[in-house]
């Protein structure tokens, strides 16, 4: 039987018809166009289903190829690579060694192994086991080794070892073709190409900084017995709901008292605070000017970069002609830094208030001048990109860098990604303060990601202080808020893979219904309403 379809070789090309026979897999039509291909293609998307290449074609539908510039795409590519490792891990030490899968750092997983030799003596691993690990790895590639899968695609084998991942896999190991292993801070770094340049292994930083929050909120998690979304589950079952939310907003409250007085301490006149999308910048800011102001100094003066946009007439649109407000160049960086220079020679400024309904800059509504010793408090996504405020002195600045980092993973070997945590967040806050549906926000994901790529992941370690946002509660609250929401996107729809994997993360997790006890002053309130300062 014939079936008809239409092929994207990505996203965004033109449609190809095609009428084929029925039962041909992805991957055998894949074979024909992938010497006119740029990117090594990963998954597909069948109707807005995406799917592993393995997918058996039944009846007509549209094809589309997917690279790792595509999300689902490069977390598929992820999970084959830990995969891999944890593969290659197995086979290089009989003796025992076990690997945790931790978080995502440095535009890369980090990992730990922890093994015993045959003694009985605990040793610590090095670069030679990295070096055996590495090759043995490229090996398998180079076999191009199937990729067994089972369960739903739960159930994942590579020749003799099986272990499970949620989402789909790469067919086969010659897939996985590029990848490097880094020793660091006592594990190891699993380093691959970024969306940006799917050929290119990113450039490796030292992130201090991030590595040190992800490790304060394990020591947190620690305390409170707490390792795996099945440890938080048994707690809210036991109804400790209130006394988890107590102490993760204690802890927040802490660590902003913290970072007030480091603030104050260093005489510094400018705050600057960015971090991704939906990380609770408005929130942390609101919380952070009282707190500073309750140390005796005047109360900063708050300032938005969102009210910086150029006039909507002027905004840049992307290759799809539509508007693009992620990037730099859709903002009004000259008139940013000249009010900021006003501000700090003694002068009026005029900071102007951004109409998102008519796309304009309004006027005469916020004539400011600072008071004696009076800080200015920058939010915004791109307050830390050094273009944003070149023409201002670097002495002046206080960099802080937020995001929710959160340790709490589904078990060793899958870890909760803080992209979908702050994907949730939007979508929840995109309904109940504009009226979008998910899919309206799932649809823009990717271009906000992009814009992340450029605009504010380059930047955070060159901050001073790094606030992690992240609630241990929240993903049981958010549950009951984004559910419904996720399954009005039908199937065929744009966004519908995205959909059902975050219903399947969420499934793992035990509701909170009563979120009573979340005070209004919470980052979290932000996101599902009564907040304190975000209407």
């Amino acid at each position: 039987m014939a079936i008809k379809i239409n092929i994207y070789k990505d996203p965004y090309a033109d449609p190809i018809p095609r009428e084929i026979a029925a039962g041909l897999t992805v991957e055998q039509i894949l074979g024909e166009y992938r010497s006119e291909l740029p990117w090594r293609i990963i998954t597909a998307r069948v109707n807005g289903d995406d799917v592993a290449l393995s997918y058996v074609l039944e009846k007509d539908c549209d094809l589309v190829f997917c690279d790792i510039r595509d999300n689902e795409a490069f977390r598929t590519f992820q999970r084959g690579l830990s995969l891999l490792y944890l593969k290659a891990v197995h086979d290089e030490f009989d003796y025992g060694a076990h690997v945790e899968i931790r978080n995502s750092v440095n535009r890369g997983i980090f990992t730990t192994i922890s093994f015993m030799k045959e003694a009985g003596h605990k040793r610590e691993i090095d670069g030679n086991d990295i070096r055996r690990i590495e090759r043995r790895m490229w090996e398998m590639v180079d076999k191009n080794l199937p990729i067994e899968v089972a369960d739903k695609g739960e159930i994942c084998k590579l020749e003799d070892y099986t272990n499970n991942f949620y989402g789909l896999m790469p067919v086969s190991t010659g897939y996985i073709y590029s990848f490097s292993l880094e020793l660091t801070r006592g594990g190891v770094l699993l380093r691959f190409p970024h969306q940006s340049d799917p050929y290119k292994l990113t450039i490796y930083r030292r992130d201090a900084k991030i590595f040190e929050a992800y490790e304060e909120e394990q020591r947190l998690m620690d305390s409170l017995n707490l390792r795996y979304i099945d440890d938080l589950n048994r707690q809210i079952k036991k109804g400790r709901v209130v006394d988890l939310i107590r102490i993760a907003e204690d802890r927040h409250t802490e660590r902003i008292e913290r970072i007030a007085e480091k603030i104050k301490e260093t005489g510094k006149r400018i705050v600057l605070l960015a971090g991704p999308s939906s990380s609770g910048k408005t929130t942390s800011s609101k919380r952070l000017i009282e707190a500073i102001a309750k140390l005796g100094v005047p109360e900063p003066l708050y300032i938005g970069t969102d009210d910086y946009f150029v006039d909507r007439e002027f905004a840049p649109r992307d290759e799809k002609g539509e508007f693009n407000f992620e990037g730099l160049d859709a903002m009004d960086v000259s008139l940013f830094t000249q009010n900021l220079e006003e501000l700090m020679s003694g002068k009026t400024a005029d900071i102007p208030r951004f109409d998102f309904i008519f796309g304009k800059k309004h006027f005469g509504e916020r004539e400011s001048r600072l008071q004696k010793d009076q800080i200015v408090f920058v939010e915004g996504i791109h307050a830390l990109n050094r273009e944003m405020s070149a023409g201002l002195d670097d002495s002046l600045k206080y960099k802080i860098y937020i995001s929710p980092l959160t340790q709490l993973n589904i078990d060793d070997h899958n870890r909760v990604p803080s992209t979908d945590v702050r994907a949730l967040r939007r979508l929840i806050r995109d309904n109940r303060t504009r009226g979008h549906g998910a899919l309206n926000t799932l649809r823009q994901w990717p271009k906000v990601r992009t814009g992340e790529s450029v605009n504010i992941f380059p930047y955070n370690n060159e901050a001073d202080e790094i606030f992690n946002s992240t609630l241990v509660y929240e993903l049981p609250v958010l549950k009951k808020y984004a559910v419904p929401l996720l399954k009005k996107i039908k199937h065929g729809e744009a966004a519908y893979g995205h959909a059902k994997w975050l219903l399947l993360f969420l499934s793992f997790f035990t509701t909170i219904e009563d979120d009573s006890p979340i005070p209004p002053n919470s980052i979290l309130r932000e996101f599902i309403g009564g907040s304190l300062y975000y209407k």
